[in-house]
């Protein structure tokens, strides 16, 4: 008849804790000084997020959360475990006028007793003769009761006895209801949280993608699957500090940081570094850097089979291939350092999964150094308990490689009369390709794009075109200088290139790379 503990009460780092603290320092201070046995259970609205969200009084459940005797007495309930509390007892009459009671002496024959059958077989075995309940609430929210009992050889309680019990009961209530409140906002926050974690796109570049939030810890977790140009895809795994709804704030104003900084074409370092850093506008932000957390954000090619991530020190990226090897990305190359993380590049095998993971920066000062439990880790009752693990959030993505058929690639000399060439060999590929419509659309895209490089750069030039859920263009030189649209008079002749190019594609845009930059645009397959 074990229930199990709501999933917010068993992380180590949950708010949940400190009513189970807090419930057994209650017993531990009245026994033996105003009791024998003292038992107390407590609301699922202060252990369970979805309760305490709910607003219900009526029909709550309870569990275990304290209890010590005098004489190794038996036990009804286990710590944590549900509890029943039946009708027409005392304890169930309690929570009902919020009115502490004394049942004293407790009669052999009374009908609750048989309403009750796992707590009155141990008050017989224990020989209980005198029975004091003390409901615990605040502003008539009911958060719990606890049962004090005094066996034989023992006087029966008294009007003192329960005064010391309410008094010792109203401290802790008025703790258990900032836990419950805290409870309360953690819950918000992870709504918060599961309403921004959309699902994943479907992509070429990745076969499948699962992505993974714990339960136990702040709902700071979160992860995105973001569609770049040229059949590129950014991984991101992130934990941001904080907790309940600044947590949850947090993370979606990192999340967005992030993101656009990504769909810039912006390298990981800088993507990194620059979406971790609160904006200087936020003042409240800049005073808690411990919002900022953990994050690793890949760029997987599959184009090139080239994986570039960047990543903070507590954060990882592993690569498990189509054999089952494991190999940790930042150690698949000397890793660079940049302010605020490290990054990496390296080759990824055709059906490779990457998995990125980020932990809770709040779980990862749980114990001290040689792995003992810290002291708010120890059980009054059983002795040190095993620190939980830390929650991470994890994002796995198996890859999936561009056919060497759906790419074609021309080196090209700087110089004019290489247009012309360039046109004829993008209208022949895309025929081949059997997309015949798109060949006047396109010669007019290379054209322009070739026209640019050689006006602009000085060095070698490359077009490549590559076949996926659109037609890709892309055109590298050796200029850091981006093209941009101009605005022409009536009469003026040129000026008007990139206008058209706007005008015939889905979108375009520039990304640079170490030797200069790549302009790209992409062509829907089926013309209107």
């Amino acid at each position: 008849m074990t229930s199990a503990l709501p999933a917010v009460a068993r992380g180590e780092g949950s708010p949940t804790l400190e009513a189970f603290r807090v419930t057994q320092n209650l017993a531990n201070t009245a026994v033996p000084a105003v009791a024998d046995i003292a038992v107390v259970e407590v609301s699922d609205s202060v252990l369970c997020e979805h309760t305490a969200l709910s607003g219900v009084c009526e029909g709550i459940g309870f569990r275990r959360a304290a209890f010590r005797g005098v004489r190794h007495p038996g036990c009804a309930y286990r710590i944590g475990e549900a509890c029943s509390v039946p009708s027409g007892t005392p304890y169930r009459r309690s929570l009902r006028d919020l009115r502490p009671r004394i049942v004293s002496p407790v009669p052999a024959q009374a009908r609750w007793l048989a309403r009750d059958p796992v707590r009155t077989a141990v008050m017989r075995e224990n020989g209980v003769h005198s029975l004091m309940v003390v409901p615990l609430a605040v502003n008539r929210v009911v958060l719990g009761f606890v049962a004090f009992y005094r066996r034989g050889g023992s006087s029966p309680f008294r009007q003192a006895d329960l005064r010391a019990a309410a008094s010792l009961a109203g401290r802790t209530a008025q703790i258990l209801d900032v836990v419950r409140r805290d409870v309360q906002e953690q819950g918000m926050g992870r709504r918060f949280q599961q309403a921004l974690l959309a699902p994943p796109p479907h992509l070429t570049a990745i076969e499948e993608v699962s992505g993974h939030v714990p339960e136990n810890g702040t709902p700071g977790g979160w992860f995105d699957v973001i569609r770049l140009p040229s059949a590129r895809v950014g991984l991101v795994a992130g934990f941001c500090g904080g907790h309940g709804i600044t947590a949850a704030t947090a993370m979606s104003q990192q999340k967005a940081r992030i993101r656009a900084l990504a769909v810039l074409s912006q390298d990981p370092a800088e993507v990194l570094t620059r979406g971790l850093e609160p904006p200087a506008d936020e003042p409240d932000a800049q005073d808690q850097p411990s919002l900022a957390g953990h994050c690793v954000y890949a760029v997987y090619d599959p184009v090139t089979r080239r994986c570039t991530a960047a990543h903070t020190s507590q954060a990882r990226l592993t690569m498990v291939d189509a054999d089952g090897a494991q190999s940790v990305g930042a150690s698949a190359q000397e890793p660079e350092s940049s302010a605020t993380c490290n990054v990496t590049e390296f080759d990824v095998p055709p059906g490779s999964v990457l998995a990125l993971s980020s932990p809770s920066p709040q779980e990862l000062h749980h114990t001290v150094p040689g792995g003992q439990p810290r002291s708010d880790q120890t059980d009054p009752e059983t002795g040190p308990r095993q620190p939980a693990a830390t929650p991470v959030v994890t994002l796995t993505a198996q890859t999936r490689a561009t056919a060497p058929t759906d790419i074609a690639t021309w080196d090209l000399s700087n110089e004019p009369s290489v247009v012309a060439e360039a046109r004829a060999r993008a209208a022949a590929q895309v025929t081949s390709w059997g997309l015949p419509d798109l060949s006047f659309t396109v010669t007019l895209v290379v054209s322009e794009l070739v026209t640019n490089a050689i006006r602009y750069s000085t060095g070698p030039i490359q077009l490549r075109l590559i076949r996926d859920h659109v037609l890709i263009c892309e055109v590298a030189d050796t200029s850091r200088a981006a093209p941009h649209a101009g605005e022409p008079a009536p009469s003026e002749q040129g000026g008007r290139g990139l206008s058209i190019v706007n005008h015939l594609t889905q979108g375009y845009g520039t990304r640079y790379t170490p030797s200069g930059k790549i302009v790209w645009t992409e062509l829907s397959l089926y013309q209107s």
